[in-house]
């Protein structure tokens, strides 16, 4: 919209001024506004809080995905936990809901296993599509990455076997 095309009056429209208020006035404002809140935040249902808290993990994952440190507290087994912790269900309700056996949960939960494919896929449908595979996937890859540019033995014990490397010394002119 181009606003060169707009009356004053419509401009005006979109405009909120403030009110003046006396500390007094605001105080009650305050109050009001918090009582409402409060009474909408009781009247919420369980799938609305539900919605609410997988959003707010979404959110969290996807931010995190786009970040280009990696934070070793927030692994993929830190998000899984999150992600069974919003549904308040026991470790052993979603593995059977997943298909898993409850030792390879566990061990996912513990980072002693690396998640795979299948455990990308079902988690996805589990959340009803809600946090894709590649989201899960993703988690996992920053993971690796991180790991093999910071394992200085491996990258010298890897550096040994190769033979030679490309001469890219060019010169700018």
């Amino acid at each position: 919209m181009n606003l060169d095309e707009l009356t004053p009056e419509e401009l005006a429209d979109g405009f909120m001024i403030p009110a003046r208020m006396t500390p007094e006035q605001k105080r009650r404002a305050d109050q009001e506004l918090a009582a409402i809140r409060q009474k909408r935040f009781t009247e919420q249902s369980e799938q609305d809080i539900l919605y609410g808290r997988m959003l707010q993990l979404k959110i969290h994952i996807e931010d995190y995905i786009k970040q280009d440190t990696f934070d070793p507290n927030k692994d993929f087994s830190y998000f899984l936990r999150s992600y069974i912790d919003i549904q308040h269900k026991k470790k052993v309700d979603i593995a059977s809901e997943l298909d898993i056996h409850q030792t390879k949960l566990s061990q996912l939960l513990s980072g002693r296993r690396e998640p795979s494919e299948d455990i990308f896929i079902r988690l996805e449908f589990h959340s009803n599509q809600f946090i894709s595979a590649r989201d899960w996937f993703r988690l996992s890859m920053k993971q690796q990455e991180h790991a093999i540019m910071t394992n200085a033995s491996l990258r010298n014990k890897e550096k040994k076997h190769v033979k030679g490397h490309l001469n890219l010394n060019a010169s700018i002119r």
